[in-house]
């Protein structure tokens, strides 16, 4: 998958299964980068899935950086990130 600077992309916390409600953020990629120690994606929060819908207070991750790993050596599956700019 190619991800380039300013693309939005979606990022599952935990893999999607029948039953549970999806839970992942939606972001802009600000860098590429090893900043946190390992090779990631610096995203700016866009949408958060967390988002308690009744409590207009509730923010989530929105509007935070936070860091998506390109890879994962545990529990990595396709579609774990997607680029919703080259849908």
């Amino acid at each position: 998958m190619i991800v380039k600077i300013r693309d939005v992309i979606r990022s599952y916390d935990f893999k999607p299964m029948i039953g549970r409600e999806d839970c992942f953020v939606e972001g802009v990629v600000e860098r590429i980068t090893t900043e946190p120690g390992y090779e990631a994606y610096k995203i700016t929060v866009t949408k958060d899935s967390w988002i308690d819908e009744k409590d207009p207070s509730d923010k989530g991750r929105i509007g935070k950086i936070v860091y998506v790993p390109v890879k994962v050596s545990y529990n990595d599956y396709p579609g774990r990130v997607m680029n919703l700019s080259r849908i």
